[in-house]
C-alpha cells in the first residue's frame, strides 16, 4: 500500500491531522520539497501535528515521509505513461526524443530534491569543510562524475582523491583515518570492492557520506550521512541511465555548491584570479 492510500485510510485522526492529510494528498510534489516547518505553515497546522501523523503512519521521521511520497509519485508517473527505463520508442522523432528526456530530467531533479534532508545537507557541508582529505569512491561510469567533482573542487584549491583501480581504492581506504571524509557512490551496494572499501573505512573511523538509492542497500548501516538518488530506473533493463546520471550530477553539484558557499567571496576570488593567471589576455 502506498503512503497516500495509507494516509487516506487512517481513522481516529484529530481535526488538524485530517487537514494535514488533505493537504499532503492534494500537494504531494510540493511536500517532498518542504521542511517540516514549511509544511506546517502551508497546511496551517503545527509541526507537532506533522510528527503525530508520522507516528501514526509508522514512519521514522519527516525524511522517510518524503521518501514514501516520492515513491508514490513514481507509481503515478508510470501510470501516466512516463517510462524512465524506455523513455524513447523507435517511432519517436528527434524532437519527441528531446521532449521525452526533458520530462524525465524534470521529474528526476524534483525527486532528488525531494529526498534531500535539509539538516543532513548542513551536516555534510560541515564535515567536508573540516576534513583534511576528501576521498571519493565510485565505480564504472560513476567515476566520471566523481572526476568532474574533483575538477570543480580543484578550481577553488581543494584537492580531491578519486582512486579508480580496485586495489588503489582498498589501499586508499586502508590508509585513511578519522581526519578524512569518504564520499561513497553505491546505488545498491552490489559491488564487492565497494563493500570491502566501506568496511575498511568503518574500521578506520572514517566518516562516510553514502550516495545511494532509496532501495535496500547493505552499506546503509555504515554510513554517517546518506544522500539519496532518484531511484526509478531498472539496474540493467533500460535504454540508458538517463535519470540516475542526472541525479548523481545534481548531488555532486550540490556538494560543490555547499562547499563553495561556506567561503563564497574567498572561493570566487581564488577561482577568478587563477583563471586570469592562465589567461593573461583577459586581464
Amino acid at each position: 500500500m502506498n503512503i497516500v492510500t495509507k494516509m487516506s485510510e487512517l481513522t481516529e485522526l484529530t481535526a488538524n491531522e485530517k487537514t494535514l492529510v488533505t493537504y499532503i494528498v492534494a500537494h504531494p510534489r510540493e511536500v517532498i520539497n518542504f521542511r517540516s516547518a514549511e509544511l506546517g505553515a502551508a497546511a496551517f497546522v503545527s509541526v507537532s501535528t506533522i510528527y503525530r501523523l508520522i507516528n501514526k503512519l509508522g514512519l521514522a521521521g519527516f525524511a522517510e515521509l518524503k521518501i514514501e511520497l516520492a515513491s508514490s509519485l513514481r507509481t503515478l508517473d508510470k501510470d501516466a505513461g512516463i517510462d524512465y527505463d524506455y523513455p524513447i520508442v523507435e517511432s519517436d522523432t528527434p524532437f519527441q526524443i528531446m521532449s521525452n528526456l526533458n520530462k524525465i530530467y524534470t521529474y528526476t531533479i524534483d525527486e532528488t530534491v525531494g529526498y534531500a534532508n535539509p539538516d543532513e545537507l548542513v551536516e555534510v557541508g560541515k564535515l567536508l569543510l573540516q576534513a583534511t582529505t576528501i576521498d571519493v569512491y565510485a565505480a564504472s561510469a560513476n567515476l566520471f562524475f566523481a572526476q568532474n567533482f574533483k575538477f570543480q573542487m580543484q578550481e577553488i584549491g581543494v584537492l580531491i582523491n578519486v582512486p579508480e583501480e580496485d586495489y588503489i581504492q582498498r589501499l586508499s581506504a586502508a590508509n585513511s583515518d578519522h581526519r578524512h571524509v569518504a564520499i561513497v557512490v553505491s546505488y545498491g551496494g552490489r559491488g564487492q570492492t565497494t563493500r570491502e572499501v566501506v568496511k575498511l573505512l568503518k574500521e578506520n573511523e572514517v566518516p562516510i557520506i553514502l550516495i545511494t538509492s532509496i532501495q535496500e542497500n547493505p552499506l546503509l548501516e555504515f554510513a554517517t550521512h546518506k544522500l539519496y538518488l532518484a531511484s526509478v530506473e531498472n539496474h540493467y533493463d533500460k535504454v540508458s541511465s538517463f535519470s540516475t546520471r542526472l541525479s548523481l550530477l545534481t548531488v555532486f553539484d550540490t556538494l560543490y555548491a555547499i562547499y563553495f558557499n561556506r567561503n563564497y567571496d574567498k572561493n570566487l576570488s581564488y577561482k577568478l584570479e587563477n583563471y586570469q593567471k592562465m589567461n593573461k589576455k583577459l586581464i
